[in-house]
């Protein structure tokens, strides 16, 4: 530690801190406008000049290290002037537009104009006049107040590693821009955005909608992912103005994904329902929850009765919180009388790896998964690891992805041809094949760690063979929903009760449904039928004695139930998430749409049927720290659960055989921004994709003539299907990839996860 001395308070620190880290230490305040705490230090804008005793010169504070012994100045008449003069400057061309600015009242430099006390202007204002760039479909450009800090160029490098804008010129004619001032090309995350201390960057799903002082911040958790960001919820009036960051707040360092960032809008969607509805000769009629409960009550206690409690099961959707799963396991098991209670997530593999380890790995392998869509947050960590110097990471995957940029490996080839790499990997682990040097580095490496889709039985049985192998790889299974770990922590599976401990009586969910066992589902957010496996359930499920469907919005399988209750989302209900690491954190209501949550509605229907559930949360955490081991020490705001196991289960290996007599191979692929199955819901995300596409290669687009938005003919046997065109430069020749989850696609994939299909251009 060395000693400083920070406008006479003496205060200890880490040798090579700043002094601007020193003075925070020491709670002295020193302005900055071109620094951020998650980015490099840069000394740009010089607003935090302060001096230093015995230094006839000036310094940085965001830049310099301290020493043992300094003496620091960071508040005179000299100083003061100097950064009055600096913020004068930036005025010379900043319009000075505050009372139409999107940024008034949360801008820095509107902030640091208030603390220097500048109140005249010295210089000649000469602001220029160019249009807004409103190129991007989510942030609004004005580079007429831009301020040059270089933050959105900095954090687009080293966070989002895309380099989608830059400086572009030198001297008094420098701006930030894009490449030949093309269009946006990037991923559209508003870290940009986040980072911007003016208005120069802003949010245009929130734009001229409100003011921050308007707004309420409430602090929880993003329910998209299972990467389990922080979020603030910024709300008035029970509607959500928008989503933010703060770098204090967990474990993403305020980093944001588009879907964190701008999907927030289907919070407020005019699709929801907000009444619940009872169908009647065919046809849905409104009723109030207190009839809806009554009927579901009725229904239910009828068919047990005629049929029994093994007759009537529970489908629980990854979107609803621990509690929620919870108490949807205990109303089957005990309420019901059985353990039929179903999710579609995996439970074979169980989290083992946390953000921190991908970070300081040294040799990471990604193994056919496109993390940089599927858990954007966690692709921020997999780059910035890439990004070190002496570290090995390698790709395998069907197409590039944005992790080409820092790869050291990046293997692509057909879906058999990049099965046929990972053979040799493993087989490189043992000694042989052509990638022996490869799995050597990694064999030997400090810190391996692999990163692998958790929902594919023949990756399970590489990432089975390489634990195997390897004895202290790190493994980091990729769930995909906000609470798909939770659920299956609860005990939301016919296989184990919370906590993992394994049931008796195990029964299978299309087995039940096709053999006519099951007489009666209550499904809560889930949607059987855009997951391709059970994606031709529907008039199964259709003519079941009694459905009820829970969702915030009337989906597909809603349509079938005989009762529909709207229920609320992540932003509207309190509760606790577990992400993919096993980190649980919790959730804050922020606003109330005038629906219930599904605990509410389990609660409420148990009580009904003669059983009284807790139905406040703390209750149910109290219940669930009681009832589930695992559970019992954790902390509900970050705490890390300890999992029994990794992996458990006899995986197969199986030839990757395409179905089908096509000449192109489909792979299921990740659309950027959002999938089928909820994000849909948002107009803003669906700016981008708004329906599947067909990601294609250059050349092969060339060969069908087509290009990036035309629209081709998808020909399976005899499935015919028509497809917007995306033309992607990493897709290699005679490869297409489709998202698997939108209803139009959900039913192709059920037929095999990789096809053979012929392509050619729709002439409409």
């Amino acid at each position: 530690m060395v000693t400083v001395k920070i406008d006479g308070r003496e205060v200890q620190v880490e040798p090579n801190s700043t002094i601007l880290q020193a003075a925070e230490k020491a709670g002295v305040h020193i302005p900055v406008l071109c620094h951020h705490k998650t980015l490099n230090p840069f000394g740009a804008c010089r607003v935090c000049l302060v001096e230093v005793v015995g230094n006839p010169k000036l310094m940085t504070a965001c830049t310099t290290p301290v020493t043992d012994k300094m003496e620091i100045v960071t508040q005179n008449e000299k100083l003061q002037k100097l950064r009055r003069t600096v913020i004068e400057l930036l005025l010379i061309n900043h319009p000075l537009d505050c009372p139409v600015c999107d940024k008034g009242g949360d801008c820095m430099l509107q902030d640091l104009t208030f603390e220097v006390g500048l109140t005249n202007v010295r210089f000649d204002p000469k602001p220029n006049d160019t249009p807004f760039d409103h190129t991007n479909p989510f942030i609004e450009r004005d580079i007429d107040r831009c301020v040059l800090c270089g933050k959105c160029v900095r954090i687009c490098d080293e966070v989002v590693n895309i380099q989608a804008i830059s400086f572009i010129n030198r001297g008094t004619e420098t701006y930030i821009g894009t490449s030949f001032d093309q269009p946006w090309n990037c991923e559209y995350c508003g870290q940009c955005m986040s980072v911007c201390p003016v208005g120069s960057l802003n949010n245009r799903v929130y734009l001229f909608k409100n003011r921050p002082w308007n707004l309420e911040k409430t602090e929880s958790v993003c329910g998209f992912c299972s990467c389990g960001c922080s979020i603030i919820v910024e709300h008035e009036d029970n509607e959500v103005y928008k989503i933010s960051e703060d770098p204090d707040l967990g474990v993403n360092h305020g980093f944001l994904c588009a879907k964190g960032r701008f999907g927030y809008e289907l919070i407020n969607s005019p699709e929801r329902e907000k009444t619940p509805k009872i169908k009647k000769s065919g046809e849905f009629s409104e009723s109030s929850i207190e009839e809806a409960i009554e009927y579901v009550a009725a229904k239910i206690g009828e068919i047990k009765g005629k049929y029994g409690a093994d007759s009537i099961g529970v489908l629980v959707s990854p979107r609803v919180t621990n509690e929620e799963a919870f108490l949807a396991q205990k109303f089957a098991r005990e309420v019901i009388g059985s353990n039929n209670v179903f999710s579609f997530e995996t439970v074979n593999a169980l989290p083992e790896g946390t953000y921190e380890d991908v970070e300081n790995s040294d040799n990471l392998v990604v193994l056919n998964i496109d993390v940089t869509e599927s858990n954007p947050v966690l692709g921020y960590a997999v780059r910035r690891m890439g990004r070190k110097e002496e570290t090995t990471l390698s790709v395998f995957y069907p197409k590039v992805t944005s992790l080409k940029r820092v790869a050291t490996n990046f293997f692509t080839g057909k879906p058999s041809e990049v099965y046929e790499k990972i053979e040799n990997f493993v087989n490189g682990l043992k000694g042989d094949g052509e990638f022996k040097d490869l799995a050597e580095s990694f064999k030997s490496a400090k810190k391996p760690v692999l990163i692998y889709n958790p929902y594919d039985e023949l990756d399970l049985y590489y990432v089975n063979e390489i634990k195997s192998l390897v004895s202290n790889v790190i493994t980091v299974p990729c769930k995909i929903k906000n609470n798909s770990q939770g659920i299956i922590d609860m005990g939301c599976t016919p296989y184990y009760k919370p906590g993992y401990v394994k049931t008796e009586a195990q029964a299978d969910f299309r087995k039940v449904l096709e053999d006519g066992s099951l007489r009666a589902l209550v499904i809560l957010g889930e949607n059987p039928l855009l997951h391709p496996e059970y994606s031709d359930l529907g008039d199964i499920l259709g003519k079941l004695d009694f459905l009820v469907v829970t969702d915030p919005f009337m989906s597909e399988v809603a349509e079938l139930s005989e009762v529909y209750i709207p229920v609320s989302l992540f932003a509207e209900k309190d509760g606790t998430f577990t992400n993919f690491e096993g980190r649980v954190q919790s959730l804050n209501k922020a606003v109330d749409n005038g629906v219930i949550s599904d605990l509410e509605f389990l609660a409420l229907l148990s009580a009904r049927l003669g059983v009284n559930l807790p139905k406040g949360i703390d209750e149910v955490q109290d219940l669930i720290r009681k009832e589930v081991p695992l559970y019992n020490d954790v902390d509900f705001n970050g705490g890390t659960v300890k999992y029994p196991f990794v992996l458990d289960g006899a995986f197969a290996l199986k030839k990757v055989s395409p179905k089908g007599k096509g000449k192109f191979k489909v792979f299921p692929g990740s659309l950027r921004l959002h999938s089928g199955s909820f994000t849909r819901r948002s107009k803003d995300l669906s700016k981008v994709y708004a329906e599947p596409a067909v990601e294609i290669s250059i050349s092969d687009a060339s060969k069908l003539n087509v290009t990036d938005g035309d629209y081709i003919i998808l020909k399976f046997e005899d499935t015919t299907r028509k497809f917007r065109v995306a033309v992607v430069k990493g897709m290699p020749d005679g490869v297409v990839s489709l998202p698997n989850d939108f209803k139009e696609t959900a039913d192709l994939f059920h037929k095999g996860k990789y096809l053979k299909v012929d392509l050619v251009k729709h002439n409409g």
